[in-house]
């Protein structure tokens, strides 16, 4: 009974035990399953997160192994940190911030690139636009050698000129010298050719005082001949004041001569430099000689010359000009005359500009255009005279476009429009009284366009 006994227990004991091992492992097993299921949606919820960023394919692909490998070799930076960090220097080399992003930076670049372009390709394009300038600035170079050397000749082909002008002015002034004593010779031959003429005078009055009465006697006959004559005088120089010619218009004074030209860079040189006031910037107007520069009888107008040109270099006695316009057929050669009518070495002009003006001919006269003329009297060494008068002295009168006469407005007119009214029929009043106050004194009156050819203005 004992044994049965002892058997028994042990039974239960084991019994009792592999319950307990089985509710431990139940148990145990029920918290692993739950701690599986946990990592797995933790697991899930990471893959999702990691596809945001890559995908199992980009993952498993060369290209991103590479830049795994990159990212590692950079101190074991993380994928987005190297690749940030990629961008970063990206940005810094191509825009100098750091922080721009690629589309403000493809906005920045639109305007060059094109919303489609390739940087690259557009610096490959400067690159050889860049390298055609440099090509075409050595060509540049090389032709403004050239010339500095056909100057360069120029100026010494002057220097010759100089020497031997002196020369000439030494001869001349030997020559001087010399009729200078033949004039003290010739005056001492006066003197005594004088004396000896007052000694035949005296002489002849005591001889004649005897026939001074028979004279006088012939002297009423030729009275009345002597009034005849008088009266056909006084016809004469009615005529002859008829057909006196005219002082000439200051327009047409030849303000200087060409002494040279070339051809091949379209350069003449005048007699007039820095001491006869030429400045840089000068024009005038060429001519074939005086007579050609006379005033139309029919139109009252100067013609225009043969060509224009402007200052762009001066020396002291001469002066290098370049032809700013031509008539074809017509070439500039040595001995013509230039004209400018503002511009006189030993005379300073007086302007009277009234008016408002068209100079650029778009419709609109305005005051500012009247203002530019003034500038270019000045500038050229005329005097701008500012007055609502014809002063005596005046040389010229450049009157601008005739202000219409405005129609009379109706007696019960509110006042801004009397006033309106009055303002420009005064303006019209005024300009024509100029006009003929101009005419009556015979002073030249020029328009703008005038004005700018005689000067040898151009379009720039």
């Amino acid at each position: 009974m004992a044994l049965r006994s002892g058997a028994g227990t042990g039974v239960i004991v084991s019994l009792v035990v592999f319950i307990i091992t089985t509710v431990f492992l139940l148990v145990l097993t029920i918290v692993f399953y739950g701690g599986l299921n946990n990592e797995k949606a933790t697991r899930a919820s990471a893959e999702n997160d990691l596809k945001v960023y890559v995908t199992d394919s980009e993952r498993n692909s060369d290209k991103f192994k590479q830049v795994e490998a990159n990212a590692k070799s950079q101190g074991n930076l993380s994928v987005v940190r190297y690749l940030t960090r990629q961008m970063e220097e990206t940005m810094q080399y191509v825009d100098g911030n750091p922080n721009t992003t690629l589309e403000v930076f493809q906005q920045n670049m639109a305007r060059s690139v094109g919303e489609n372009g390739v940087v690259k390709t557009y610096l490959s394009d400067l690159q050889r636009t860049l390298s055609t300038r440099e090509t075409e600035l050595d060509n540049a170079n090389q032709q403004l050698q050239s010339q500095s050397n056909a100057l360069a000749e120029k100026d010494t082909l002057m220097e010759d000129m100089r020497r031997q002008q002196q020369d000439e002015i030494d001869e001349v002034m030997q020559r001087i010298d010399a009729l200078s004593q033949a004039a003290e010779d010739y005056r001492s031959r006066v003197d005594n050719l004088a004396q000896q003429l007052e000694q035949s005078r005296q002489d002849l009055r005591d001889q004649y005082e005897g026939e001074v009465s028979d004279l006088e006697s012939e002297i009423e006959n030729y009275s009345q001949d002597n009034a005849v004559l008088k009266s056909r005088l006084n016809e004469l120089e009615s005529k002859l004041d008829a057909e006196r010619i005219k002082p000439h218009d200051p327009a047409t004074l030849v303000d200087g001569l060409v002494i040279d030209t070339l051809r091949s860079a379209d350069q003449i040189f005048i007699d007039r430099g820095r001491s006869n006031h030429i400045v840089r910037g000068m024009t005038f107007e060429v001519y074939d000689d005086p007579s050609s520069i006379r005033v139309n009888p029919r139109t009252g107008q100067l013609p225009r010359g043969k060509a224009s040109m402007e200052v762009i270099e001066v020396q002291d006695i001469s002066a290098t000009c370049k032809i700013t316009r031509s008539v074809p057929g017509r070439p500039v050669v040595r001995g013509d005359v230039i004209v400018n009518a503002v511009y006189d070495p030993d005379y300073v002009f007086k302007f009277l500009v009234h008016g408002k003006f068209d100079v650029d001919k778009d419709g609109r006269p305005t005051e500012n255009e009247a203002e530019y003329l003034r500038t270019l009297v000045t500038d050229w060494g005329g005097e701008v005279v500012i007055s609502d008068e014809l002063p005596g002295d005046l040389d010229f009168l450049i009157l601008g476009v005739e202000p219409p006469k405005p129609i009379d407005p109706p007696i019960n007119a509110p006042d801004h429009v009397f006033d309106d009214w009055l303002r420009k029929n005064l303006a019209h009043e005024k300009y024509n009284q100029l006009k003929r106050q101009a005419q009556d004194a015979q002073i030249p009156s020029l328009s703008a366009n005038r004005f700018l050819i005689l000067i040898g203005h151009t379009e720039r």
